[in-house]
């Protein structure tokens, strides 16, 4: 018999993904909830105790998953000295009490740094991501090959159902923005590039790629400097490199700014956010390009927010114009590092939510679930994400958004979520999210 959570997996195939209503979806989103309940609460430490605390055995609504969904900062809640320190077994077993793949195999004692330590988890069946840290501390996330391999197939699909684009491999492909070098990531642009631009050698920004190590030791000194913490030498370290990325990316913005003319009558697949994009269109228009001289089926997927560059209100339409990008070719996503799928922005201008995600709207502490069932509300977005096996997929995020569950004005089926989100952390009051309760301390008692 097929589980609740081969079917709705299935359904990444699918072109009428969204087109099920949300009430008749929720069954059988219900009923993969427990299967992955039932099979991971033994697996996660921390999802068995939070199951233990609050005497929850089965899911019949899904305001019985709140208290079992994991604060962004579950992923976060490891001890900073140990990765200074290099203390790996310490974060072997602090990743254990949040992933559902033991790590059994791995010598600790062989590793040489957080780099080293990422790629040999990836032997024992670990294969991890981290968030930016924007909030002061990097995430660290494990999946499964078969979460890196479904989280690629869903980019895929999401890219065409958004676009309209078929993967007939015509394209050529642009990578206009830094690499980076993590499992999911590397899988996501070599499934795009295999399924749109396979008939072409595809062309990267001339800039090493990004670590997960470098992002995370990065964050670390960063937040150091902000506290006056950080050593002399820390400080030196911090500028020399800075100035030598800021180098390299000036000689790369200029590699990117001719990539894109010699390839303009030709129709390409374009990656990178906004900001860089801008430049880049600035840049174009400096040179005497503009829209008439580009193909008129370019496409753009557009990665991330604009990550607080200042931007002129009308930074999209001045992109678009420049290189003769029509709207409805804008692959443009709302997603997270804590979860497994991209929810793309259809005609309307709306995130649509994938069917193998529950959206869980609560309200800004973190504790309650609101009834969006009526009309758009405001609320902070929390999900489970059932297709992923790797950890548990219910997270409640430091984002407020807008969500509402009924049908959407291009035609599909909610829940979607507005294009206008907001970090908690951003906020007057910052983030009062009261509901992690005593995850780090769990969490570092276990580890």
């Amino acid at each position: 018999m097929t589980s609740a959570i081969e079917r709705l997996s299935r359904l990444v195939d699918s072109n009428d993904r969204h087109g099920i209503p949300p009430a008749e979806l929720l069954p059988l989103q219900l009923a993969a909830a427990n299967e992955r309940l039932e099979s991971q609460v033994r697996q996660i430490r921390l999802l068995g105790n939070r199951a233990q605390s609050g005497g929850i055995t089965k899911l019949t609504e899904p305001a019985d998953l709140v208290p079992l969904l994991f604060a962004h900062t579950a992923y976060k809640s490891y001890s900073e000295q140990w990765l200074n320190e290099g203390r790996w077994d310490r974060m072997g077993r602090w990743l254990e009490t949040v992933s559902a793949s033991p790590g059994a195999g791995l010598d600790a004692d062989a590793v040489q740094d957080l780099d080293d330590w990422v790629k040999r988890l990836e032997t024992i069946g670990h294969y991890v991501a981290t968030s930016s840290g924007t909030t002061g501390k990097p995430a660290i996330l494990s999946a499964t090959q078969a979460d890196v391999a479904f989280s690629a197939r869903a980019n895929v699909t999401a890219f065409s159902w958004a676009t309209g684009i078929e993967p007939d491999g015509e394209r050529r492909f642009l990578g206009l923005g830094p690499r980076l070098d993590a499992a999911r990531s590397e899988a996501i642009r070599e499934a795009m590039t295999a399924a749109f631009c396979r008939k072409h050698a595809p062309w990267h920004l001339p800039v090493p790629p990004i670590t997960v190590g470098s992002i995370i030791e990065i964050v670390i000194l960063r937040r150091k400097l902000a506290e006056g913490t950080a050593r002399p030498a820390e400080v030196r370290e911090f500028q020399a490199i800075a100035e030598r990325r800021q180098a390299e990316l000036n000689a790369a913005m200029r590699s990117a700014v001719d990539a894109l003319v010699e390839r303009r009558k030709q129709p390409f697949l374009a990656g990178a956010m906004f900001a860089t994009l801008y430049a880049l269109a600035e840049q174009v228009r400096a040179q005497g390009f503009g829209k008439d001289d580009f193909h008129s089926e370019h496409a753009l997927l557009i990665g991330g927010g604009l990550k607080g560059a200042q931007l002129p209100p009308n930074y999209r339409e001045y992109v678009l114009e420049t290189l003769n990008v029509a709207d409805e070719r804008v692959y443009h996503l709302y997603s997270m590092q804590e979860i497994n799928t991209p929810f793309p922005m259809c005609r309307a201008g709306r995130y649509h939510v994938a069917p193998w995600v529950i959206a869980l709207p609560l309200d800004a502490s973190g504790e309650r679930l609101l009834d969006a069932s009526t009309g758009e509300i405001e609320a902070r977005a929390a999900f489970h994400d059932l297709s992923l096996e790797g950890r548990w997929g219910g997270v409640i995020s430091g984002d407020r958004v807008t969500i509402d569950f009924r049908p959407c004005a291009c035609g599909h089926q909610g829940p979607t979520l507005g294009r206008d989100i907001t970090r908690y952390s951003d906020l007057p009051d910052g983030d009062k999210i009261t509901c992690a309760g005593s995850i780090d301390a769990y969490v570092r008692g276990v580890a």
